[in-house]
């Protein structure tokens, strides 16, 4: 991986020092820095011939240049009127929290830079998760996985596949970008996905788990190619090196589940144990039968049915799907349904489940 050339430039040097050391720790390899307090020290720096991907100054300390950067890399720290800024010039208030301001900067290098700046190898397991009926409320399989890996001190990315998606009522973030960026920037054929993909994810405060904020529109995510939605996937892989990947998602038969089942490590099929949800859990098993078949693709040793029990703890008469692993659930409570994350009890059972089949 390339690090980022930043020369960051400011007349407070608590400021600078504060800044920067904030760069390092939050991004991963960190970044190649060049720091200046001295307008002479920043002309000197333009004479020299030295490079950099991105010059961070304060507005201020800009305006007293007596040459300015010829270039367009430039991020004004605005500690002035805002209709100050010159034409052109990006610029972002120099107060702002110190990860937003991270967020903007690599957003302008991964426009700027000409090369890919995460270059390493892809990074976590991808889990698939599919609900049967639809709905991911009753239970929260996926979001109960993530909370569980990241209680585990596992780096944890969630991405919500739904046509309309509710990742925002499970993590919060103050991060303007999210999937409809991210969206927009794969299917411009945008150069460094891995780092778009960085800019366009945020960690919720509560569960440190990494996520994209939910799209807009949904035709973005039904309209996905597959090579779109492999560039996504490859460009979450590469832009921070994740332990686990949870991917979301309503079962449907078209070209993006099977996609998802493909690329998938591990997938977990979610039902409740009622008959109209056991009828579509048979039919999704007759679906993968059929994937498997004309695909050749081997997905049921890495597959299995997670069947939520509401009501009694019984099955419907009749219930059998022969050859897929099944495992059981508790309703994770009629009183915290739709809150986040689920009682310690229902995360108890699943994790137990888990610890089990050994997948």
């Amino acid at each position: 991986m390339s690090q980022i050339r930043l020369v960051i430039a400011d007349r407070d040097i608590v400021y600078l020092e504060k800044l920067s050391a904030y760069l390092q720790k939050n991004k991963t390899n960190g970044f190649c820095l060049e720091l200046f307090t001295d307008t002479g020290k920043i002309i000197e720096w333009l004479h020299s011939g030295k490079n950099a991907d991105l010059l961070v100054i304060s507005s201020s300390l800009y305006y007293e240049l007596t040459e300015k950067p010829a270039n367009k890399n430039i991020l004004l720290l605005r500690d002035c009127a805002e209709s100050m800024v010159p034409q052109g010039v990006n610029s972002i208030n120099k107060y702002s929290p110190a990860d937003r301001i991270m967020k903007e900067i690599l957003s302008l290098c991964a426009e700027y830079i000409p090369r890919d700046i995460n270059d390493q190898d892809k990074n976590g397991r991808i889990n698939l998760f599919l609900y049967a009926d639809g709905c991911d409320v009753l239970p929260p399989l996926a979001q109960a996985f993530a909370y569980i890996n990241a209680v585990r001190g596992k780096k944890v990315f969630y991405l919500n596949l739904d046509e309309f998606s509710n990742t925002d009522s499970y993590f919060n973030s103050n991060n303007t970008r999210g999937l409809s960026e991210m969206l927009y920037y794969v299917k411009s054929q945008k150069e460094n996905l891995s780092l778009k993909a960085e800019v366009c994810t945020s960690c919720d405060v509560g569960t440190g788990i990494y996520f994209m904020k939910g799209h807009n529109n949904p035709e973005d995510v039904t309209n996905m190619s597959e090579g779109e939605l492999k560039a996504l996937i490859k460009a979450v892989q590469r832009s921070l090196p994740y332990d686990e990947i949870i991917i979301s998602r309503a079962f449907i038969a078209d070209q993006i589940t099977t996609s998802l089942l493909s690329m998938a490590d591990r997938i977990f099929i979610s039902a409740l144990n009622c008959q109209p949800s056991i009828n579509r859990l048979k039919k999704i098993g007759e679906r993968i039968n059929g994937i498997e078949k004309n695909k050749g693709y081997h997905l049921k040793d890495n597959l299995i049915f997670c069947i939520t029990f509401i009501g009694d703890d019984i099955l419907p008469a009749g219930f059998v799907i022969s050859d897929f692993k099944t495992i059981s659930l508790p309703c994770p409570g009629f009183g915290n349904l739709g809150f986040f994350p689920p009682t310690s009890e229902y995360l108890e059972a699943f994790e137990s489940k888990l610890n089990i089949f050994e997948v």
